[in-house]
């Protein structure tokens, strides 16, 4: 079953001084196994908007049903939580135990797990994101670098083994290596275990690769829900909304304006090369 947003709206401050409507009436479909980007200009409520797939803040109206379980129902939320994983910005803010293997066991304790499944849960987990157990389980969260800090707290999200994964930026301040060795992972997980990523981003290069879909929100509300090749069709619309385009996308444009006859739904620099390649063949 997918995770079904119905008309959901939700007002901060709703009937008070100063109220103000962070997303408005938005429905989607999220499908187990499906890459789903959100796309907008800071404060169109994208954030928002995914801290309602696992409760943390409920509807003003409208619903969340995770596989048919209501986020406003308190008994349904603690299931709803162990199959939504929820990694936010600047992840390794969240780490705290004394050591790797203690932060990430932290989430299939609580899950009332055996100790047996735990163990296993965390060194599977540390596989998944590329930490070797016998170097990194007993050190201290505070020892590792920038990159492992972010692995370590992905893989306690991991842990408890989510259907879908909600990320919000998870690749901000990282450099290029940094953000491709994430999108690796997160492709890798995506294909090993069928987990659903849904992924805030304003990197519109990973979003063309990787995303099966993108929706695209401004003032809380829906602009787009699409492929990334229709979505970045609309390149003149995504601009007023202060929205670039990947470089492939600006690059197929200038070819347009200078009488090449590029496709519309190219956005990768993979898809480019191929369309140029191709014309250059006799």
């Amino acid at each position: 079953m997918p995770i079904v947003i119905d008309h959901l709206s939700h007002t901060y401050f709703d009937g008070g001084m100063g109220s103000l409507s962070a997303v408005e009436d938005l429905s989607l479909t999220i499908h187990e196994g499906k890459f789903l980007a959100i796309m907008g200009h800071t404060g169109c409520g994208k954030t928002t908007l995914v801290q309602h797939l696992n409760g943390l803040l409920l509807p003003s109206s409208g619903r969340v049903l995770v596989d048919g379980l209501d986020t406003t129902d308190k008994k349904q939320r603690s299931t709803i939580r162990s199959l939504v994983g929820m990694v936010f910005q600047y992840p390794e803010y969240q780490l705290f135990a004394d050591t790797v293997k203690e932060d990430i066991a932290f989430g299939p304790r609580n899950m009332k797990l055996s100790i047996e499944e735990v163990n296993l849960r965390v060194s599977r987990a540390m596989a998944m994101v590329g930490l070797s157990y016998d170097s990194f389980a007993d050190k201290s969260p505070f020892e590792l670098s920038g990159g492992e800090k972010r692995r370590a707290a992905l893989a306690g999200i991991l842990a408890m083994e989510p259907k879908y994964l909600v990320l919000d930026e998870p690749m901000a301040g990282l450099d290029p290596q940094g953000r491709r060795q994430i999108l690796q992972m997160l492709e890798e997980l995506r294909q090993s275990t069928g987990c659903a990523i849904i992924m805030v981003s304003h990197s519109m290069e990973d979003v063309a690769r990787h995303a099966d879909r993108i929706l695209v929100m401004k003032a809380g509300k829906q602009m787009y829900l699409d492929t990334p090749q229709s979505v970045f069709a609309h390149a003149e619309e995504l601009s007023k909304m202060n929205l670039s385009l990947p470089a492939a996308c600006r690059v197929a444009a200038l070819l347009r304006q200078k009488g090449v006859d590029v496709p519309l739904d190219i956005c990768t620099r993979e898809d480019l090369e191929a369309y140029l390649m191709g014309r250059l063949k006799p």
